[in-house]
């Protein structure tokens, strides 16, 4: 009988793990500013800043091979989703999801309104195959930056939301990536009216009271993680690479659990 009740334990906690699963978005900062230091900080704490599924915005490679996200997508078996935004002379970059779990061949990306020549504005889109073999969709975006990119960002989240009900509708999605934007009620309303709740709220992800390659005289919530409560259940939220910065951001990293298992 023992052996049995230890039998059924298993089961059930091998279904609870398959039930959650976890997700990160980081800006990598496009600059090779300080490499050496960044990459050290990444070696020594990706293991555990990592998530199941990771997405990246400024994924860049420089014109000498210096890449973050090289260094990451070196450090296991990942399925990737890359769509280039930008390239200069001296850095290549743009928008990412990696994964552990598989990835299905169709992936999607769609230019942003206010896109230009050499900053492109993109939406990636990327079906992702969960343990459970519950598919969940993950949006990824990169807005506009700085107040004068205000109306630029409120179109781009409009059409985010449109894109996302024509194309994807009633389908589980949760959208990430640097909105560039403050945790300003009126901008966010959109958002919330179509289902989504921000995983983590009242934290700075571009600090430069903490992080040394953060302009000092911002502490600014930009990055964000948006789930549906229909969907998941927020086990966890919290901010990445803070004691150890990689970028002039701060990541941010969730555990979800499935609600559909």
């Amino acid at each position: 009988m023992a052996k049995i009740l230890l039998t059924v334990a298993a089961v059930l906690i091998s279904l609870s793990s398959q039930a959650s699963f976890s997700l990160s978005t980081q800006n990598l900062w496009h600059y090779t500013t300080d490499y050496e230091t960044r990459l050290q900080n990444l070696n020594t704490s990706f293991n555990t800043n990592q998530a199941d599924i990771m997405n990246f915005q400024e994924a860049w490679k420089s014109i000498g091979g210096k890449s973050l996200y090289n260094e990451i997508l070196n450090k296991g078996e990942f399925q990737s989703h890359f769509v280039r935004t930008n390239n200069t002379v001296i850095i290549k970059e743009g928008l990412a999801t990696i994964s552990k779990f598989p990835q299905d061949d169709k992936k999607f990306n769609f230019k942003l309104p206010h896109s230009k020549v050499f900053r492109r504005r993109t939406m990636l889109v990327t079906k992702v195959k969960l343990p459970s073999q519950k598919e969940v969709y993950i949006a990824n975006i990169h807005l506009s930056p700085f107040e004068e990119g205000r109306s630029d960002r409120d179109d781009q989240l409009l059409f985010v939301l449109k894109t996302l009900k024509n194309d994807f509708s009633h389908l589980p999605i949760i959208i990430t990536g640097d909105f560039n934007q403050e945790e300003d009620k009126s901008f966010f309303t959109p958002l919330i009216a179509a289902g989504f709740s921000s995983s983590l709220e009242g934290l700075c992800t571009y600090c430069g009271n903490e992080n040394p390659y953060a302009k000092s005289e911002y502490v600014s919530k930009l990055d964000y993680i948006f789930y549906q409560k229909s969907f998941f259940d927020l086990i966890d939220a919290r901010r990445i690479f803070v004691n150890n910065p990689i970028s002039d951001h701060y990541g941010l990293r969730v555990e979800l659990k499935d609600l559909r298992d």
